[in-house]
């Protein structure tokens, strides 16, 4: 059974400390929120597959899934998205973000 984008869950939030990882992510995601149509795309592209891993995000050359899902773009993509909607959480941060 394919996965569809509404089956899809938002990473919970975690502490968004200044110069962090999630910091810098959080930073993306507020250039992109205006951007919707990138964003919807982004989300819609980057899902998991049967073996929780990032269809989109594979390893160099070889087209084979190899980050973890939710990985980083999608959970940048699904801030700019909280962003965009006004959800507070956003302010907050994804849960987990690959590097």
């Amino acid at each position: 059974m394919p996965i569809r984008v509404a089956d899809i869950r938002p990473v919970p939030p975690r502490d968004d400390r200044a110069g962090s990882p999630s910091g810098e992510h959080r930073r993306v995601a507020d250039e992109l929120a205006p951007m919707v149509e990138v964003w919807q795309r982004l989300l819609a592209e980057h899902v998991p597959d049967a073996a929780g891993r990032c269809r989109t995000c594979t390893k160099g050359g070889t087209g084979l899934p190899s980050m973890p899902w939710p990985c980083s773009i999608h959970g940048i993509a699904d801030m700019a998205r909280r962003v965009h909607d006004g959800d507070e959480s956003a302010a907050i941060g994804p849960d987990r973000l690959s590097s």
